[in-house]
């Protein structure tokens, strides 16, 4: 028995297959910034659909979505976001939070199995009557952390 097995971990893992190609060859395509894209709106109207949310943004990879969620939770230049210390954003995405959102970031030691103590987290959130001395704490950043 042949078993196939579907790598996630990438999509620079992966290479389309020729009806892949096909079918992307032969999508019906237009502008999805200006919403005219049909198969962009249909992804996003299902995937608003499955989350119950009222829309849904279709992004071209997971660190662009992980940096608009920071921005969309921190989006004064300056805020700071706790995360753990082997977290994908502070580990694998280039300080985009920094480098394109003026964020900071602040990091907690993650234990073996990837969780964060909440004592620490907690002790980590700078107290707002400094923050003109330090970055305002607007986000703690939770993931199941397997970068390293």
């Amino acid at each position: 028995m042949v078993t196939r097995t579907v790598d996630l971990r990438s999509d620079t893992v992966t290479k389309p297959t020729e009806a892949m190609r096909t079918a992307m060859a032969n999508a019906e395509v237009d502008d999805d910034v200006l919403s005219h894209d049909p198969t962009a709106r249909r992804l996003e109207t299902e995937m608003a659909r499955i989350t119950g949310k009222e829309a849904a943004l279709f992004v071209p990879s997971g660190t662009m979505g992980n940096l608009i969620c920071v921005l969309t939770h921190c989006p004064i230049r300056g805020s700071e976001v706790i995360l753990g210390d082997s977290c994908h954003i502070h580990i694998y995405e280039n300080g985009g939070i920094s480098t394109i959102g003026g964020v900071h970031p602040r990091t907690v030691k993650n234990n073996e199995d990837g969780t964060m103590d909440i004592n620490q987290m907690e002790a980590a959130i700078r107290d707002p009557r400094f923050e003109i001395c330090y970055p305002t704490t607007r986000l703690i950043c939770l993931e199941n952390s397997h970068a390293q």
